[in-house]
């Protein structure tokens, strides 16, 4: 007995059955030859190494926090531990360290450090101006005291008036200063950019 065939039935000719529900090769939504199969993994996807992924990229290197930080604090410790320590001399260094530490051969290339560093200069240089303004201001408020007054007002406590005012002028500034500049250290060790305002730090140097 023969095998009965019906039209329609049986294996297609020119090749293996496609799976049910796929369209013959040349219909819309048809799979071409060649193109990757749906799951199949892609190149240049997830998983794998070396391939750059969509969306990243190289993760940019960290911050030179450390010296950062110590360029402020530097300048702080040498302003305020130096002038209690030397008798007010600290006051005119404050400059020196974050100078020195902008000059070194491995920070002169880093522009996080460069930038730390000439905001701590201008904030030494700033104070020291102001610590020799202060001086020189306290010195002309006693002499001129000194010419003017009479010898009653030189034996009261006349002389304590400008003096105690110019004193806490610059004590309050100088005040404002280490506030300024414990911000400024708490900021470079975030690695974050920070800039004095420029009543304490006069942009006098460019980094």
């Amino acid at each position: 007995m023969s095998d009965y065939h019906q039209p329609g039935y049986g294996p297609p000719a020119g090749g293996p059955q496609q799976p049910y529900g796929t369209p013959p090769q040349g219909w819309p939504g048809a799979p071409q030859p060649g193109a990757p199969q749906p799951g199949a993994p892609q190149p240049g996807g997830y998983g794998y190494p070396g391939t750059p992924q969509p969306g990243y990229g190289p993760r940019p290197p960290a911050p030179s926090s450390g010296p950062a930080m110590w360029s402020h604090l530097g300048a702080l410790l040498t302003i305020t531990a130096g002038t209690m320590m030397c008798c007010g001399l600290g006051a005119f260094l404050g400059w020196i360290y974050p100078l020195s530490l902008r000059g070194n051969d491995r920070h002169q290339h880093d522009p996080y450090i460069r930038h730390h560093a000439t905001q701590a200069v201008n904030y030494g240089i700033t104070q020291a101006i102001m610590a020799a303004f202060g001086l020189v201001l306290y010195v002309a408020s006693a002499l001129t005291f000194a010419a003017v007054a009479t010898e009653e007002q030189r034996n009261s406590s006349g002389l304590a008036v400008p003096l105690i005012t110019v004193i806490a002028i610059f004590a309050a500034y100088a005040l404002s200063g280490v506030i300024c500049a414990v911000m400024a250290t708490v900021k470079a060790t975030r690695g974050e950019l920070w800039t004095y305002p420029r009543l304490i730090a006069w942009p006098l140097s460019k980094g």
